[in-house]
């Protein structure tokens, strides 16, 4: 039991606390000001906040050195939360208090740091998909100016550029693939064996999941990637198509789902999924979708069966573990 729960709610520049007496404190976000909030933290207490892309990071991992409990919570839950109680102001410390009273009401995870070669990778495969798409450009670009007859030196400049931009990617992809196979050899080793899934996307996957650790099911892997298909519907006024919840994580979704077009092609029961929802009308779009949750729940059973993939066994899939 918690002697206090601290709502924290962060921004660049501050992060405003409120614990559960109401008592609210503002804070600059860096050391200066996690020292400061940390001499004032009651013992046993439970600090909470929101993922809040990179701006959370350096005080739960202050906080975390000091042994504070923390909890880091998808930002979807608090707001859900808060329009169960009508909250009506939208300021720090009105969100702040949210958070703190969201604690005192909900069972949550306590937060741990993700390994540092899993946040080197995130961000290593972040830049590659920004230099990628910037290599695509450049080549759209090249093959422009060739059909235009430009002049030579414009067109050497951008394969100069387009070569040194490749030498980076191969140079990334390669820290990527050692830091990952440092981390989980086996596992990287036995994803790859999945049709359809490659070395990047393998990658990607087992870090931005952490090894699957926190995972009980590939549902719940599917919801924090944002694949899960949500409904709309209500009496009769409303009944709006399905469609994925677009939470998480864009770039394992984008990689997911063109994984999902070779998945469509080669590998068996992705295969099979694919024809059969075609086969009932569906758009190719919702098919490789499907296909993509598909590949999760393979990915996620062979993660935990610590087996390689079989593509002619389908049963290996029929386990508690798919969810």
């Amino acid at each position: 039991m918690h002697s206090n729960y601290y709502g924290i709610d962060i921004s660049k520049l501050t992060f405003d606390t409120v614990d559960q007496e109401g008592k609210h404190s503002r804070y600059s976000n860096d050391k200066r000001g996690f020292k400061e909030f940390s001499k004032n933290i009651c013992k046993e207490s439970l600090c909470v906040m929101e993922s809040t892309g990179i701006y959370h990071l350096e005080l739960a991992r202050f906080l975390h050195t000091k042994s504070v409990a923390i909890s880091v919570v998808n930002p979807l839950r608090i707001k859900r939360f808060s329009q169960m109680n009508l909250q009506r102001n939208k300021t720090d410390k009105a969100d702040a208090k949210m958070i703190s009273l969201y604690a005192q009401n909900q069972e949550v995870k306590l937060w741990k740091p993700a390994p540092k070669e899993v946040e080197e990778v995130k961000d290593i495969c972040q830049v590659l998909e920004q230099y990628i798409e910037f290599r695509s450009g450049l080549k759209n670009k090249l093959d422009a100016l060739k059909i235009k007859k430009a002049p030579k030196s414009l067109v050497n400049s951008v394969l100069d550029q387009i070569e040194t931009v490749s030498v980076s990617i191969e140079e990334l992809q390669k820290t990527a693939d050692d830091l990952t196979a440092s981390y989980k050899p086996e596992m990287l080793k036995n994803i790859l064996s999945i049709k359809g899934i490659g070395k990047r996307t393998a990658s990607l996957i087992i870090m931005a999941s952490g090894g699957f650790e926190d995972f009980e099911n590939a549902k719940q892997l599917s919801s924090y990637f944002g694949l899960a298909p949500t409904e709309t519907s209500s009496g009769t006024s409303i009944n709006g198509s399905g469609k994925i919840s677009k939470m998480g994580n864009p770039l394992v979704r984008k990689k997911l789902y063109m994984c999902s077009l070779q998945a469509s092609r080669c590998n068996t029961s992705c295969k099979n999924l694919y024809e059969r929802l075609l086969a009932k009308g569906k758009p190719k779009k919702v098919a490789l979708i499907a296909v993509a949750n598909k590949l999760i729940k393979q990915v996620f059973a062979i993660a935990k069966s610590g087996l390689p993939y079989d593509d002619e066994y389908k049963s290996t899939f029929k386990s508690k573990n798919i969810g």
